[in-house]
């Protein structure tokens, strides 16, 4: 929640990195603010942006597993 919070809530897309923005977590807060249904379609697109953050994520953690246990054999 601390995106959220530190993103402002703000539903933008600037190509300038100093801009104010929007993150996959505040896309998800906004599609589940209110009272839906579980099987609105903003309900499923919030639930495949978390399991697409999740699977990003995942990557990346194994991705830099790898990179340290290589690294580390040649410096034992």
């Amino acid at each position: 929640m601390i995106v959220v919070l530190a993103a402002g809530v703000a539903a933008r897309m600037q190509l300038n990195p100093f801009e104010a923005m929007t993150t996959v977590t505040v896309k998800i807060v906004n599609q589940l603010t209110g009272d839906l249904e579980f099987n609105s379609p903003q309900t499923l697109v919030a639930f495949a942006l978390g399991i697409t953050l999740f699977a990003i994520t995942l990557c990346l953690n194994i991705y830099a597993l790898y990179i340290v246990r290589k690294y580390r054999e040649q410096y034992e």
